[in-house]
């Protein structure tokens, strides 16, 4: 019995025109996608996380009255 995946791929053929635009709008909505929740998940983390240091640090330097 032969092989039926050795066929794909020969002779290369080239992509329809149709498909590789959908391939390409595809690729571009999951970038933008990827970046958008980027905006909401890792930089909001660090956001946080500099928030606390920043009022830790202040509450270390309370003033004192003499």
């Amino acid at each position: 019995m032969e092989n039926p995946f050795k066929k794909i791929g020969h002779p290369p053929k080239e992509a329809p025109k149709d498909l590789k635009k959908k391939v390409m709008d595809d690729v571009s909505a999951f970038k933008f996608f990827v970046e958008a929740v980027s905006l909401f998940s890792v930089n909001y983390g660090q956001a946080v996380e500099s928030f606390f240091k920043k009022r830790k640090q202040n509450s270390n330097h309370k003033p004192t009255n003499k």
